[in-house]
């Protein structure tokens, strides 16, 4: 991975923070009816059909990092009755997601904890899946986040994850200001993702290229977000919805190019209990 060195998890938080308070979400442009909350490229179907794949049920102990504002980790909880420990850095995202998980009767199967990953405290062991949804991207240090992730599972345990990935070789200044504007740590490409998680102890189960769901979410965030400057606008004034637009532009340039894409990979950890 190239890593940015412009970027910490404090920044991310605090970009999270200053996109989220406004009370409106670009990444629910893009999913319309289909929005549970989800942050991610994907549909809630989709998230479904990944989660039980990775052998997620009813009271199997999920480690959700980078859980933004609770989306996911409670359509799981919901819908298939697991048990969700959520993980992001935004401050508001935080607080967001206690106030989902309260207001959807889940206070039971899902709890929300505010903080780095690289900082918090977790026993080793604890979880039966760790989950990513297209956050990582924004997580430093890649190789020790995946050593920690196996550590937190169980023996036989599945590390389970979407994230951005770069398919074919940007120019250097391009990578580093696409990853500035979006805080994105560093990009890896698929060949380096799979190498990592072989290299935190974790068995390869199944990787694949998901990139269509790339072009699909960036085309249709950027039509709405377009179709809702006004409220945009009004709500984060027009600088930030002319930087808003710039970024929408240039990643959905680079997605339906070919050059941005998304990765999709199961592993194990094959200790023995």
């Amino acid at each position: 991975m190239n890593e940015n060195d412009r970027v910490d998890e404090a920044t991310v938080g605090q970009f999270y923070d200053s996109l989220w308070s406004s009370g409106l979400s670009t990444a629910a442009l893009a999913h319309g009816a289909d929005d549970v909350g989800q942050e991610c490229l994907l549909t809630p179907r989709e998230i479904g059909v990944f989660a039980q794949r990775a052998g997620i049920a009813a009271g199997t102990q999920v480690l959700d990092i980078g859980s933004g504002r609770g989306g996911p980790a409670c359509y799981l909880a919901r819908q298939l009755g697991c048990r969700v420990v959520g993980i992001d850095i935004s401050t508001v995202g935080h607080a967001q997601a206690i106030a989902r998980a309260r207001d959807e009767g889940l206070g039971h199967l899902v709890e929300f904890r505010l903080g780095g990953i690289h900082a918090v405290e977790l026993p080793h062991g604890a979880f039966d899946v760790v989950l990513g949804l297209d956050a990582w991207c924004h997580i430093p240090r890649r190789g020790e986040l995946l050593k920690r992730c196996a550590a937190w599972l169980r023996p036989g345990g599945r590390l389970a994850f979407y994230d951005h990935v770069e398919l074919r070789p940007m120019p250097a200044e391009q990578r580093q200001r696409f990853c500035t504007i979006w805080r994105f740590a560093g990009l890896e490409t698929p060949r380096s993702y799979v190498a990592a998680v072989g290299a935190a102890g974790l068995r390869l189960l199944s990787s694949e290229e998901t990139s269509a769901y790339t072009a699909r979410f960036y085309t249709r965030i950027l039509e709405g977000y377009q179709e809702h400057r006004a409220e945009f606008e009004a709500a984060r004034g027009p600088e930030r919805y002319r930087e808003g637009l710039e970024r929408l532009k240039m990643t959905r340039k680079l997605a339906v190019t070919g050059v941005l894409g998304q990765l999709a990979c199961i592993a194990e950890n094959p200790g023995r209990a």
